[in-house]
């Protein structure tokens, strides 16, 4: 069953850079992308498309380009890819844009993404940049109400950088993978929030180990695409001159211990994301989207 989505009609999206990370070695993905960079993991039940292109794919529904590739272990597999991709879609060139990351992959996907600053057809002054990584699939319900919570933060004339989270439980995450083994994942990151008028803000992130957690007692899990604004990638190029960090949920929390605010916007918990790293995620991720007709 094909679900047709409709862009979000507004503004904003012409200032929405999305930021795909493609960069990483993918060393928990052993068996699965030996020779390959992880976000070329072909996905069967979804055409046989790899990681990354369904993402593409799916941000092209939505209108969003420029489409930024950020690239460094076995970039250029990914780069011939991406040619093959766009000629077979008809998809202009200029509307997917390579950034390589050189050598600065290999200090986190951090670094990986703060390299665009050097790439002046990316990095601009009004710029919001959607942030993905490239070796996770989103379902697309998800990402359609992401954006839609985006319109509405940028309607009212925010201008924050945004974390997204779903309110979940262990109960629920187990649920779902239950025939093919409990979660795997066992450390997620998770926030906490504080009111500031009619809107959240974060106010904590921390790690928490599933295995710790009661069945039915509910959290805030953060789902892995970020909005950061271009002022706020300016600070992160400030705290890494400064500290050693790796991720970007690392830059998140030094930022909000020195004062700077993030907004933090929920989601339908019903939404998914997987994340692949064996061939059991691979095989879920198979029937789970058999399953739905998606």
């Amino acid at each position: 069953m094909e679900i047709q989505l409709s862009p979000p009609n507004t503004k904003f999206m012409e200032n929405l850079t999305s930021v795909i990370l493609c960069a990483g070695e993918g060393k928990r993905a052993r068996g699965i992308a030996d020779e390959i960079p992880k976000p070329l993991i072909k996905v069967e039940s979804l055409n046989n498309q790899s990681i990354l292109t369904i993402l593409i794919s799916h941000l092209y529904r939505f209108g969003i380009k420029p489409i930024v590739i950020v690239t460094g272990y076995l970039g250029k597999q990914i780069e011939k890819d991406i040619i093959s991709f766009q000629a077979k879609n008809l998809y202009k060139s200029k509307t997917i844009i390579i950034n390589s990351a050189e050598n600065r992959y290999m200090l986190g996907p951090l670094h990986s993404f703060l390299s665009i600053t050097k790439n002046k057809r990316v990095f601009k002054t009004n710029e919001l940049f959607l942030v993905i990584p490239g070796d996770t699939i989103f379902d697309y319900i998800l990402i359609e109400e992401i954006l839609n919570l985006l319109e509405e933060n940028y309607s009212n004339g925010n201008q924050n950088s945004i974390i997204f989270y779903r309110r979940t439980t262990k109960l629920a995450l187990n649920k779902e993978t239950k025939k093919f083994g409990s979660k795997r994942n066992k450390m997620l990151s998770c926030l906490r929030t504080k009111e500031k008028g009619s809107k959240q803000y974060v106010k904590e992130i921390y790690q928490r180990n599933i295995n710790t957690l009661l069945d039915e007692e509910e959290f805030n899990q953060i789902i892995p695409i970020f909005i950061i604004t271009y002022d706020y990638v300016i600070n992160f190029e400030k705290l890494v001159m400064k500290i050693k960090l790796n991720k970007i949920v690392d830059a998140v929390k030094s930022s909000i211990n020195n004062d700077m605010e993030f907004l933090a916007c929920g989601v339908n918990s019903a939404q998914n994301f997987y994340d692949i790293d064996t061939a059991l995620d691979l095989a879920f991720v198979n029937e789970h989207y058999k399953k739905s007709g998606q």
